[in-house]
């Protein structure tokens, strides 16, 4: 929950700018759409804008935080802010009909009404069109926000009629800071910000010891690789509890693209190591293996995570990468001097 706009700045600073220019200068628009990647906040930049519109003892273009409005906020109580998340895949016509109706009737509060539409990319036909109503004559004091993950999926009628805002991924070392302020280690909180942008599941993540599993058995697989006497497939049959989850299995498999790519940037030279406790076994791999050789393995991990949408046998998928990395670094004679 943000409490200034600058510490909305601070994570997005051209977001901060255009609504803070729109309240200063008085010409804030009726219709926003707020768009961009999962993580980035949207729905607390839009809850603190309404704060701020709201709030009855504002500092400058601070809302106060404390005033009877910010409070209700806050708690999701207000009754001059709606926020539209109802369950399922699409957005019923009746939801934006009850919406209107309700809109429809004298505010009970002073002050100006907010809607927020969460997700609105799941609008159908109807409730896009009936949506399209409000926008065109959205009433007096009303202001809307609709927020999305997909841009492109709403309709042209509907982006024409709002101010869109684009929200970028937050920066990395916000997160991976973040994260060893709570306590993280450096190489964790460095792979974690490389998987996700959104912090509150880089969180989750850091506090989750089946992650931290998922993190050491990556470091496994591939230190057995220097040892012959040693399988990786081993080490990921005694830690098959960890890929029985969709979410695991992505960390997984990203944390072994991230690993080889540490490899190859090795092998050309390149700063900012992902693993960066792993820099002596990784430079030892790096020896092992041609630098051609080296991609088409990375490649092959890229052919795989963009299968594990389909319904494919993990196990074996698994296996078949496995056997491939131990035939690239185990029985590997070529030196890494190879051209690229």
């Amino acid at each position: 929950m943000f409490n200034s706009w600058d510490e909305v700045k601070k994570e997005q600073e051209s977001v901060a700018r255009i609504l803070t220019n729109s309240i200063r200068l008085n010409r804030v628009s009726h219709s926003y759409i707020l768009e961009g990647p999962k993580g980035t906040k949207k729905q607390g930049v839009a809850k603190f804008f309404a704060k701020t519109l709201l709030c009855t003892n504002r500092n400058g273009l601070n809302p106060c935080n404390e005033c009877h409005n910010c409070t209700r906020i806050n708690n999701s109580t207000h009754p001059n802010v709606f926020i539209i998340d109802p369950p399922g895949k699409i957005i019923k016509k009746e939801v934006i009909s009850n919406l209107i109706q309700e809109l429809s009737k004298a505010s009970l509060e002073n002050g100006p009404r907010i809607y927020v539409v969460v997700d609105a990319d799941r609008f159908n036909q109807s409730s896009a069109n009936t949506l399209l109503k409000t926008m065109e004559e959205p009433g007096q004091e009303v202001y809307q926000i609709l927020i999305t993950e997909n841009y492109n999926s709403l309709l042209p009628t509907i982006i024409s009629r709002a101010e869109t805002i684009h929200f970028l991924p937050i920066n990395r070392k916000i997160i991976q800071n973040h994260l060893i302020n709570l306590g993280i280690n450096e190489s964790f909180s460095n792979i974690i910000s490389q998987h996700t942008s959104d912090i509150s599941r880089a969180e989750k993540l850091s506090a989750n010891q089946t992650s931290i599993d998922i993190y050491n058995l990556v470091i496994d697989i591939f230190r057995n690789l220097l040892i012959k006497t040693e399988s990786s497939i081993v080490s990921l049959y005694q830690a098959d509890r960890l890929l029985k989850d969709s979410e695991n299995v992505d960390f997984f498999i990203d944390l072994l693209m991230f690993y080889q790519k540490d490899i190859i940037n090795y092998q050309l030279s390149y700063d900012g190591l992902i693993f960066v406790n792993q820099k002596e076994d990784i430079a030892k791999l790096s020896r092992k293996v041609t630098k051609q050789k080296a991609r088409a393995l990375l490649e092959e991990m890229l052919d795989l995570s963009g299968k594990l949408k389909y319904n494919i046998n993990l196990q074996l998928a698994f296996n078949k990468l496995l056997i491939s990395l131990e035939r690239g670094y185990k029985y590997a004679t070529s030196s890494s001097s190879d051209s690229i």
